[in-house]
């Protein structure tokens, strides 16, 4: 094995009770793209045990999945309903955000509850705010949620913070009139950290893993994982001497270069050539020469390194969104990124 990803549960059940503790209301826990590429059924599990009880997933695929490991979680599916989805949307019990009117008139026949998504300023998914509510009110199914998205909760005291909420406020008390059971949700992480709101229904994402979800602040959060690479050769090399496909980087002086088994095929952003760091032997060392498919090198001079060692690439030292600021991208795609050739290991503790 050349390559590890270790997942703190530990960190994350500590992540989830900090934005529970900042939440107006429950906090539900997005688990999408296989909870962010660190495992859907693992994450939920964990956090099952920490009171959460709502998950929300990208499509019915994933619903369907994680509905193996959780058999009484609401589990919400953004992608909605589609004729080809309604199967595995009824036959697991899943609940679909409904964006538009095709997708309402799909679900009429399911004969269950439904969550609603409406866009107040995200200009993304979801039915207008202003559209005329007459057709929402006549839907002949329950609407258990009312969802809705800040486009900038990271910065809770822009305007559009509460413009979005001014869109939302009105439709809701209306839609409530009739739905009695419907609930709010609005916050992303930053929103929930920031305890924006009312609501009842927060969507906890990429700080539960532990990345910032602030643009402009400190990270609160612990880092949940912890992605390592063994030392696969040591080499000196003299002055002079090109490192790596096209020799873009040249040793300056004598230099001590280990070799990493890792590379673009597990993950690794490419942009990190000549650019990013790892943490081994207690130092932070860059990265030299152009990160192969497998494989990347290391400067290592000066420290006490021998085969078989291991190298963080990502975890404690070298913080998640310091990585995706040296890859030009963001902690969500990082993350994502680190594919399923890379051996997962869940564990107790911290990093």
């Amino acid at each position: 094995m050349s390559r590890r990803l270790t997942v703190s549960l530990s960190a994350l059940a500590a992540n989830y009770r900090l934005l529970t503790s900042a939440a107006q209301g429950t906090v539900a826990a997005v688990v999408k793209a296989n909870a962010y590429g660190l495992g859907a059924a693992e994450i939920a599990t964990r956090l099952v045990q920490e009171g959460c009880r709502e998950f929300f997933v990208a499509t019915a695929v994933e619903g369907v999945q994680l509905r193996k490991a959780l058999t009484d979680a609401g589990i919400y599916v953004l992608e909605g309903a589609y004729a080809e989805n309604l199967s595995d949307l009824v036959g697991a019990g899943l609940i679909p955000v409904l964006n538009t009117p095709a997708q309402c008139q799909s679900w009429i026949a399911a004969k269950r509850p439904a969550a609603l998504h409406i866009d107040t300023g995200m200009q993304r998914l979801g039915f207008s705010y202003a559209q005329g509510v007459d057709a929402l009110l006549a839907l002949p199914f329950e609407l258990c949620l009312f969802v809705s998205h800040f486009a900038r909760a990271d910065e809770p005291t822009h305007e559009t913070v509460a413009e979005q909420m001014h869109r939302a406020s009105p439709l809701y008390a209306l839609l409530k009139t009739k739905h009695r059971a419907m609930r709010l949700s609005l916050c992303n992480s930053a929103g929930l950290l920031e305890g924006l709101g009312p609501e009842d229904v927060g969507r906890a994402g990429i700080a539960l893993y532990g990345g910032n979800p602030y643009s402009l602040q400190a990270n609160p959060m612990q880092p949940v994982a912890k992605l390592e690479a063994r030392v696969m050769q040591i080499r000196e090399l003299p002055p002079a001497t090109p490192v790596g496909y096209g020799g873009s980087f040249v040793t300056q002086r004598d230099t001590k270069v280990a070799t990493l088994g890792i590379g673009y095929a597990d993950g690794v952003p490419r942009l990190l050539s000549n650019n990013g760091v790892v943490f081994v032997a207690g130092a932070v060392c860059p990265i030299i020469g152009r990160i192969s498919m497998d494989l990347m090198s290391v400067d290592v001079s000066g420290l006490v390194v021998s085969e078989g060692d291991w190298a963080e690439v990502i975890g404690a030292q070298v913080h998640l969104d310091e990585v995706a600021s040296h890859a030009q991208t963001l902690a969500y795609e990082v993350l994502n990124h680190i594919n399923d050739r890379v051996p997962r290991f869940y564990v107790e503790g911290s990093l």
